[in-house]
């Protein structure tokens, strides 16, 4: 046989786009996963190694194979995780699907209906027969359906977004015709490729707004939002490019429902605290508090440093004369892409979401 079979421990999965910056997180996860085998990576490029990208000594074992290669030896493979873009990954999920392979794909080719994808991503899609199939992954709030074949990694913004935003709205709390978003993000989320607006002199001691109303994961945030609410919204989403490599802060602004228009700050506050201890209480990758409790939490809550590296999320709120200021900051390349996948692939394969994950915290 081409590979060893994986024993009823470790299940074997390769990776599809592991030269990119989440594809390369995810591998580094992988390899520290007690019950992943990581068999493969899927290239074009038959000299590319991940043993030469990665100081893990596990990499060494995993193979660099072609995709004619991977053809002829599917039948190997439980999971294939698909870093890349949305039309190779609509090209490559349906082969996978009738070949009865997990696919969990960290692109956006199945995160919204055919007509709003083609819209926003100006591709046609190629397999929209697909898209009831999938199922969209933010975690802790995706279905628990294990039989489920096709998982649609969540965006990352949207995520950031979607983990500050949920509970609320199911609380009755925010007014749902008065949302600004305003997010910020590394310059990983833009990917590995050559662009000259993400070279260190562009980007440099600099903040830019970019597809301020136009970014796909608006369309993302406003179809999940329904989805996981049962309410519609039409928010304000602007967008920017921080001089960082990594992280996520969305800054978003809100006002009380009629419900709490007549309640005071300190009580807003409350509901908002009692809202995200029901909705995480039993999910160990959040961690939240109001922004009034103590300078320390303030620094630890609103600090990117604090989050890069982890899994996590970071939720801060305060009220303040009947405004409600809420921050939701992850790792881009974790919580929103790599990591979030681990959940995923946890969850459909019977394991503790946290498993392989709280090891790996804080190590780039």
């Amino acid at each position: 046989m081409f590979l060893t079979p994986p024993s009823n421990k470790r299940r074997s999965c390769a990776i599809l786009g592991a030269n990119g910056y989440a594809g390369m997180e995810l591998a580094r996860l992988l390899l520290k996963h007690p019950n992943v085998k990581l068999e493969a990576c899927i290239s074009r490029k038959a000299s590319w190694r991940l043993q030469d990208e990665l100081l893990d000594s596990g990499a060494g074992s995993v193979q660099t194979i072609s995709i004619e290669e991977f053809q002829r030896n599917h039948a190997e493979f439980q999971t294939v995780f698909l870093a890349t873009p949305a039309e190779v990954s609509m090209e490559w999920v349906p082969q996978l699907l009738n070949w009865g392979i997990q696919a969990i794909d960290l692109s956006g080719a199945f995160r919204l209906e055919a007509s709003t994808f083609e819209e926003w991503y100006k591709l046609p899609h190629s397999c929209p027969h697909l898209l009831s199939q999938s199922r969209y992954g933010l975690m802790p709030w995706a279905e628990s359906d294990r039989s489920v074949q096709l998982i649609s990694n969540p965006g990352c913004y949207a995520t950031s977004v979607l983990m500050a935003l949920i509970p609320l709205i199911r609380s009755e709390i925010i007014a749902l015709d008065s949302i600004v978003i305003d997010a910020k993000s590394g310059t990983s989320g833009a990917g590995l490729k050559a662009n000259e607006n993400l070279l260190f002199n562009e980007v440099d001691s600099d903040c830019t707004p970019y597809r301020v109303g136009m970014h796909q994961h608006l369309p993302e945030i406003t179809r999940h939002i329904t989805h996981l609410t049962g309410v519609e919204v039409d928010p304000h989403f602007s967008t920017s490019l921080l001089p960082l490599r990594r992280g996520i802060i969305s800054g978003i602004y809100l006002k009380p429902s009629l419900r709490l228009k007549t309640r005071s700050d300190a009580e807003i506050q409350n509901e908002i605290g009692a809202a995200y201890s029901a909705a995480y209480r039993d999910y160990p990758f959040v961690k939240f508090g109001d922004l009034g409790q103590s300078p320390s939490q303030d620094k630890l809550l609103l600090s990117l440093k604090k989050v890069v590296g982890s899994p996590r999320t970071h939720l801060s709120y305060t009220v303040q004369n009947g405004k409600i200021y809420a921050f939701s900051l992850i790792d881009n390349l974790l919580k929103g892409a790599s990591s979030q996948a681990v959940e995923n692939w946890n969850r459909i394969n019977g394991f503790s979401i946290e498993t392989g994950l709280t090891q790996s915290e804080g190590h780039l």
